[in-house]
């Protein structure tokens, strides 16, 4: 009996087997689900969802009102990983909402930990109101380069 000779194909290249293939198939399969898995968490880091006296944050999946149509500015919407506008001023005791527009998920929690949205899907809006003058700087807990400033007169 003769041992069996490697087929090729008509480039000259081997013909892969069926197990080949199928190995190839599940590694490209596993290399997807471990880069669908990028880009969140729900745990939240130790001090985050703590709120203060000068910011209280709340949740809602009733989108803002659109600051395009006529809003106030007390409206920040989440866009291609920004915050728009990224920086605003308010007067003392108003609430702020954050509204995400991204697919991803995204937060606004504040540098101090005074405020945090909690995690923002798509649609979802969270809410947080300003009572003490200051300057209160806030990111995004899954995307630290997201960065914002809220400005309270």
């Amino acid at each position: 009996m003769s041992e069996p000779q490697e087929q090729s194909t008509r480039s000259g290249l081997p013909r892969w087997g069926g197990r080949t293939a199928l190995l190839a198939a599940c590694a490209s399969i596993a290399a997807g689900g471990l880069l669908a898995g990028c880009g969140g968490d729900d745990e939240e880091p130790a001090g985050a969802g703590s709120t203060s006296t000068s910011a209280e944050a709340t949740e809602s999946e009733a989108p803002a009102e659109d600051s395009a149509a006529g809003g106030s500015t007390d409206q920040v919407e989440i866009v291609e990983f920004l915050y728009e506008p990224e920086a605003i001023t308010v007067a003392a005791g108003t609430e702020v909402t954050w509204t995400n527009a991204d697919a991803a998920p995204h937060t606004a929690t504040a540098d101090d930990s005074s405020f945090d949205t909690d995690t923002l899907d798509k649609g979802d809006s969270g809410s947080a109101t300003f009572d003490e003058p200051g300057t209160y700087s806030y990111y995004c807990r899954f995307h630290a380069f997201m960065k914002g400033t809220v400005e309270v007169e």
